[in-house]
């Protein structure tokens, strides 16, 4: 798997909107099963296509996902400290060989004239990644970039008791250099 989309939709395999190929049973099915939940609710206009906003939950990029994982490891805390003080400064930071277990829960929840209503569409989305190798370049507080190394990932997307997609890669994904987050991630988790 090379670098251009390590999003967890990409890495899920889940169907992109207006996609030409069939998608799995098991998305099918969750595409009923949601179907069928929806009905329930009064429109005041037309029902907008929550399938593809379900998709949109998960054009999240893998790197983001590590960088709020490491963002808790004292080492790399102590680090982009010191990037703050001397923003300059780039530190090179190489992470020793480590496995980040994660469970995140996206949800969409479904307003009426801005009111919620009964209805929250959520997501269990269990991550677990070995990574080998990485090395992380910081400068003025934030990660910069991530270079060399490579992950193995595996994980689920469940909705309620139904899993949707269970993914094993086969091959580790093979980091190359990745730029990260011109936003400013590793400075806004503290």
């Amino acid at each position: 798997m090379n670098n251009s989309s390590l999003s967890l939709r990409t890495l899920f395999s889940l169907p992109k909107p207006r996609a030409t190929t069939t998608p799995s049973n098991q998305w099918q099915e969750f595409q009923s099963r949601l179907g069928r939940e929806i009905k329930t609710i009064k429109w005041m206009a037309p029902m907008p296509d929550l399938v593809s906003k379900v998709g949109e939950l998960f054009n999240i990029e893998l790197p983001d996902l590590l960088v709020l994982s490491w963002k808790k490891a004292r080492q790399l805390q102590d680090a982009l400290e010191e990037s703050r003080k001397s923003p300059e400064q780039v530190i090179v930071l190489d992470l020793a060989e480590h496995v980040i277990t994660n469970q995140y829960h996206p949800y969409i929840e479904i307003r009426i004239a801005g009111v919620p209503s009964p209805k929250k569409i959520e997501f269990t989305v269990e991550l677990l990644t070995r990574l080998k190798g990485i090395i992380l370049r910081i400068q003025a507080g934030t990660i910069t970039e991530i270079e060399g190394g490579s992950c193995d990932f595996e994980g689920k997307v469940k909705y309620q008791d139904l899993t949707i997609a269970d993914k094993k890669l086969d091959r580790p994904i093979e980091f190359r250099s990745l730029p990260t987050f011109k936003k400013q991630i590793a400075s806004d988790v503290q």
